[in-house]
């Protein structure tokens, strides 16, 4: 909810489901949002959110799920309301919904699931699709014209780096890739529906890699198909430098001084080429890796992955090394450890974004698949000794590790929770935990960096780049807000 004057956030509450329908009541400070969809396997799920504007309370009003395609006032007393069928069964399940009328002589005194099955019965009429979001980013760019700051719709910070001039990139939903001056300017941008999913700077910092995954939609021109799109950007003004479609989905993994391996990703991980390229952004080799898996180390001594192979749990996944140098074939695997440092365990693990914090140390975040779903402590930071990845300390979560990243004496990890934490790189104790805030609000954070000690880059869910500084001595506390930033 945003004040109609400056576009300030007022309120902010996170709907499991999609919102379909929003209404202001005629006379109380009150909003009926119906939210709802289809899940794809039997239900049509939602509720009937009712929202005090003053307060920002929110009060569930179903007593069971039931998606809510529309919701309008008709007086003081007399809610209107659109639901879908319950399952997919139901008669014209996909083009039919029930209309039907709540009424209550007083809303603002309605409590938690009280309205129940029996008041959403009704006749069944044609149903209607939700509008189109983007009339409400429209309004929202609109009102934003008269306000100090323009509105933008902004999501998904995927990576975020800052330079040694103290610019930051910025790689989002919406964006292949923006450049940020340090006193919060936005000095260019690159604009892209799909947005760039991670940042190479190059050696020189004159330039930096991204990678593009576009999805099929319906343009003006017609239609648009999927593709990949790798492109170096230059740093002084956003035009393209140099680019190839690689047929297929990559990731990019680092190796020390600048080196890239441009990585198949799923599903052509086996038949796709990795494309290793130098400092100098001349390509080294291309070859084929079959049966491995990206693994999103930063300041690697070499870049690394993840390799398949038969055998005990232990051994199904093991860390490998590509050796960096210039060859007209393929560069040698080593392979190193096995990604699980518990011999006995049985189920899969998942490798998580980690960090070289040293010449002889790796640390990296893992995540426990369970055929129960999520458990206690089924997540980790786990530091291991280079080369023979001896376990040098664990810390258990009960969360995946979103982003990490790491200075010479702390290790910092962002969770899906929206936590994070700052734990003694050498042994791996927490030095502080926190929820992430913006403005007394909770924001989740997506991606991470440290560009050097006491300082900390996060890219949040929301599309907020935010430029902290950390404290990590005796009685610290939290990330604080740092100089101006975007």
């Amino acid at each position: 909810m945003y004040r109609s004057d400056d576009l300030s956030c007022r309120h902010l509450h996170d709907s499991y489901w999609p919102v379909n329908s929003i209404d202001f009541h005629p006379s109380l400070p009150l909003v009926a949002v119906g939210t709802g969809r289809y899940d794809g396997s039997w239900d049509f799920d939602g509720e009937l959110l009712l929202v005090d504007l003053e307060s920002g309370t929110v009060t569930t009003a179903l007593e069971e799920r039931r998606e809510v395609l529309a919701a309008e006032w008709l007086d003081d007393r007399r809610l209107r309301l659109l639901v879908s069928p319950e399952d997919r069964d139901s008669d014209h399940a996909f083009t039919h919904a029930f209309e039907i009328v709540i009424e209550r002589e007083d809303w603002s005194a309605v409590a938690d699931r009280t309205v129940g099955y029996g008041e959403l019965i009704g006749p069944k009429v044609r149903r209607v699709h939700p509008p189109d979001a983007e009339q409400a980013r429209d309004l929202l760019r609109d009102r934003s014209v008269g306000a100090a700051a323009g509105w933008t719709m902004r999501r998904q910070v995927r990576a975020a780096q800052m330079l040694d001039d103290g610019r930051v990139l910025a790689a989002l939903q919406g964006a292949r890739l923006e450049c940020w001056l340090p006193s919060g300017e936005l000095q260019w941008a690159v604009p892209d529906l799909d947005g760039g999913q991670e940042i190479h700077v190059c050696a020189d910092q004159r330039s930096a890699w991204v990678h593009v995954r576009h999805t099929g939609r319906l343009t003006e021109s017609g239609w648009r198909r999927a593709g990949n799109l790798v492109q170096r950007i230059s740093l002084d003004n956003g035009h393209s430098l140099e680019e190839f479609d690689p047929g297929h989905a990559v990731t990019f993994t680092s190796g020390r001084d600048g080196w890239l391996a441009v990585r198949a990703a799923w599903p052509a991980r086996d038949q796709g080429q990795t494309v290793l390229l130098t400092p100098d952004n001349t390509e080294a080799a291309r070859f084929t890796l079959p049966n491995h898996d990206f693994f999103a180390v930063r300041r690697g001594s070499e870049p690394l992955f993840v390799q398949h192979a038969k055998g005990p749990s232990a051994e199904r996944q093991r860390v490998v090394a590509i050796a960096l140098e210039e060859t007209d074939g393929s560069p040698s695997v080593r392979r190193l450890f096995p990604l699980d440092w518990d011999g006995d365990r049985t189920m899969h693990l998942f490798a998580g974004p980690g960090t070289q914090v040293s010449s002889d140390a790796l640390v990296y975040a893992a995540t426990l698949h369970d055929h129960r779903g999520l458990l206690s402590q089924i997540s980790f930071v786990v530091r291991r000794r280079l080369p023979d990845g001896a376990p040098q300390w664990v810390y258990g979560t009960d969360h995946p590790v979103t982003a990490l990243d790491a200075d010479e004496d702390t290790v910092f990890a962002a969770y899906r929770s929206g936590e994070i934490v700052a734990l003694d790189a050498g042994n791996g104790r927490p030095r502080w935990q926190r929820a992430l805030h913006v403005s007394s609000r909770p924001v989740v954070p997506l991606s991470l960096t440290v560009p050097r000690a006491g300082r900390l880059l996060i890219g949040t869910v929301d599309g907020r780049i935010l430029d902290c500084e950390t404290a990590t001595g005796p009685g610290a506390g939290r990330p604080g807000a740092a100089s101006p930033g975007p």
